[in-house]
């Protein structure tokens, strides 16, 4: 009893040492990050998985210095490396990380007057730090399993069979690959970013987020859509914030032959000027087509995102129709039809054409 009594001390203060250690730390730390905002953001992502590879270096020097060799002790040494392993690779992810997020901020701040660069900027570096945690968690798990007797010959033999394995996995996976790979060169082609206004299926809807191997967009009714990453890199869409946010709208009518497009002219511009939603660039009423007994009657604005352009096209397709309704109502559009006797009648009682 007195030998593990001694174990269980030493062991507790060896954690009550590093506890003290750490909040020390923290309040020197904290106190620097006032003054230098990297500090804060580095420690604040630090803090936990420097805690815990700490406490398990600590724990184990306690352990491997007062227990006897016996199964617990070798147990408890084989515990407390892994965690070791586990809290290393953890903390230098984090380090990796905290140091994304400064680059991140640094180059975002250099743009602060160029939208799409700073998308684009969040958009890759949203992927970055989703492959940088894949990728150490592959390191994790590789090194825990090295610490276990008899994995090398195991990894040999899986290597002398890896071209075979290879190609399976290759045709079992292709879909999940593909995915991966597309969510990549979505990412780093710039075909698309967080923030952008896209066309999809019909349906306008916004990008929410980026993944190895999925979409989401988000959909004006508050629905959210998850695509495949190769939706985007096989489907033909339409991305509205490609090169700007800016947006042209266009709004149809189609009016009867006897519309007078001078008044309506002067005032789709008069609705137009009181929406407060044009942004100044461009602005017509133009008749586009004629077929039948119909003119078709083309208005085209302007506006600064495609949010006001929805609204916009609303307000003014909205105010034309009650001008065209008020003010000339003849323009509306009727549907003529001749009965055979009018048409009987009318030709019977036009007067004869003098042939000289």
């Amino acid at each position: 009893m007195d030998a593990w009594l001694v174990a269980l001390i030493t062991i507790a203060a060896a954690a009550a040492g590093v506890v003290v250690l750490l909040l020390a730390a923290n309040v020197v730390l904290l106190r620097i990050g006032r003054r230098i905002r990297l500090v804060r953001t580095a420690w604040l992502k630090m803090r936990r998985p420097l805690a815990a590879l700490l406490l398990s270096i600590a724990v184990r020097v306690a352990v491997s210095q007062t227990l006897e060799d016996s199964t617990l002790r070798t147990v408890a040494m084989h515990a407390l490396l892994i965690a070791i392993l586990v809290s290393a690779v953890w903390f230098v992810e984090r380090l990796v990380l905290a140091w994304l997020v400064h680059l991140q901020e640094h180059m975002m701040a250099r743009m602060h007057d160029d939208d799409r660069a700073r998308r684009r900027v969040e958009t890759q570096m949203i992927l970055i730090r989703r492959i940088v945690d894949v990728a150490f968690a592959v390191i994790a798990v590789a090194m825990v399993l090295l610490t276990f007797p008899g994995v090398e010959r195991i990894g040999a033999t899986v290597l002398a069979s890896a071209g075979l394995f290879s190609v399976v996995l290759g045709i079992a996976a292709q879909s999940t690959l593909g995915n991966v790979f597309a969510g990549m060169q979505l990412a780093f082609t710039d075909a698309i970013r967080i923030g952008d206004v896209v066309e999809v299926d019909g349906t306008w809807s916004t990008i929410e987020d980026i993944t190895l191997s999925y979409v989401v967009v988000s959909i004006w009714d508050e629905r959210h859509k998850v695509l495949p990453s190769t939706y985007f890199t096989t489907t033909p869409f339409i991305n509205w914030s490609r090169t700007g946010d800016t947006v042209t709208g266009v709004i149809y009518f189609s009016l009867d032959w006897r519309v007078d497009l001078t008044r309506l002219r002067a005032a789709f511009e008069k609705i137009v000027d009181e929406s407060g939603l044009w942004d100044g660039r461009a602005r017509s009423i133009l008749v586009t087509d004629s077929t039948g007994d119909r003119l078709t009657v083309r208005a085209l604005v302007t506006s600064v995102n495609s949010d006001a352009d929805w609204t916009l096209r609303c307000y003014v397709r909205e105010h034309l129709a009650m001008w065209v309704r008020e003010n000339n109502p003849e323009a509306l559009p009727v549907q003529r039809v001749i009965l055979p006797d009018e048409l009987e009648r009318a030709t019977v009682e036009r007067p004869a054409v003098r042939r000289d």
